[in-house]
């Protein structure tokens, strides 16, 4: 039993410091002393307590016996290499956030579907749709993998289980012609000039632009060849390539005149050595993230009079004026990597205002006249 700087027993496991800190600490299953501090008793003896009781409940070798933390820790590790950085990075936090909470305490054996349809309700309103869609797709992965290792007979993530109260997503906006004319003029003034220019004039998502090398660029042929996708880990600023998340996202996108001048000026420029094959770095040399490119965008429009918009808004209005412009939405559904023209057309195709007024007035002498 520790106890206190005034001698009062505080707990097994439990200290205190000349210093005021409380200090846990045991010995784990595989003989490895943990220990940690705190500034308060009760945030050292909850510690202790889920230290204690995960360590008891993660032994792979008694697998009837593992909580879903231990399961999702253990299923994590086993996967990590058959996923992309993304799709792991938002499973890790639709887990952490969403499940954990609610019912990562639980042993695998034990969590039923009312458990899991617990967790969705504790969700309610909080996120999108798809959102929550996520969430549950992941309970459904973490019980199939348990019920192919037969450590459960049923997956208790049935159709009872339901995405509730999810908000509507909100569309990326498109910027108006009138504010895309704006926002050109004034890019001469700030970094990352070519990359929104280029995102802008092919519809480019940011992690296939920051993944761009230059054998992938055909000049004569007027075309840049889209197999790979990048995303720097902020908190290193390591870079992870990915192939396209889907089939359809392989593809070659032709490149108009302005496109085709950018890559011109971008490849005259000096640039780091170690990131010489890719074509759009920092103008230190580094691969810069989307955040970043996000960030740098939204306080240039802010600045110059513009509502502030994302790297994928270029894309969304990159699609728009080739609607608008006559485009067939089959090619532009090739351009983009969609596998299906609904997408294309429901997700990424904006009516502006202008468009709107446009329509109206080539149809008004048919309202006017009554035909």
């Amino acid at each position: 039993m520790g106890k206190d700087i005034k001698g009062r027993e505080l707990g097994i496991g439990i200290s205190q410091r000349k210093d005021g800190l409380y200090f846990g600490r045991f010995v784990d299953k595989d003989g490895k002393r943990r220990q940690k501090y705190f500034k308060k008793l009760q945030e050292c003896r909850q510690w202790i307590a889920d230290a204690t009781y995960q360590d008891e409940h993660s032994n792979i070798r008694d697998i009837s016996n593992l909580s879903l933390d231990a399961w999702f820790e253990l299923w994590y590790e086993m996967n990590k290499d058959n996923f992309r950085y993304n799709t792991l990075k938002v499973r890790k936090r639709r887990y952490e956030h969403d499940i954990k909470p609610i019912i990562g305490h639980m042993l695998v054996t034990e969590i039923k579907t009312i458990h899991c349809q617990n967790v969705m309700l504790s969700l309610k309103g909080k996120f999108s749709k798809s959102t929550l869609s996520q969430t549950r797709s992941l309970m459904k992965i973490l019980f199939d993998y348990a019920l192919d290792n037969e450590i459960i007979n049923s997956n208790p993530v049935t159709r009872k289980v339901k995405v509730v109260g999810g908000t509507e997503e909100h569309a990326a906006r498109v910027l108006t012609v009138r504010e895309q004319s704006k926002l050109i003029s004034c890019l001469d003034d700030y970094s990352f000039k070519n990359q929104y220019l280029f995102v802008l004039n092919t519809g480019l998502r940011c992690g296939e632009m920051i993944a761009l090398t230059w054998d992938d660029v055909d000049f004569n042929g007027r075309k840049v060849s889209i197999n790979k996708t990048a995303t720097v880990i902020s908190s290193d600023g390591r870079l992870v390539v990915n192939p396209p998340k889907t089939k359809s996202s392989i593809r070659d996108v032709p490149l108009t005149q302005e496109a085709l001048k950018i890559l011109k000026e971008q490849k005259t420029k000096t640039i780091d050595i170690e990131n010489s094959r890719y074509v759009f770095t920092g103008s230190d040399g580094k691969i810069v993230s989307n955040q970043n490119y996000s960030r740098t965008l939204a306080y240039i429009c802010k600045k110059n009079g513009i509502e502030p918009i994302s790297m994928h808004s270029l894309r969304h209005t990159f699609a728009t004026r080739c609607i608008e412009a006559g485009m067939k939405p089959k090619t532009l559904q090739t351009i983009l990597g969609h596998s299906t023209l609904a997408m294309t057309m429901n997700k990424y195709v904006h009516t502006t205002e202008d468009e709107k007024l446009k329509e109206l007035e080539r149809i008004q002498h048919v309202l006017s006249s009554g035909l």
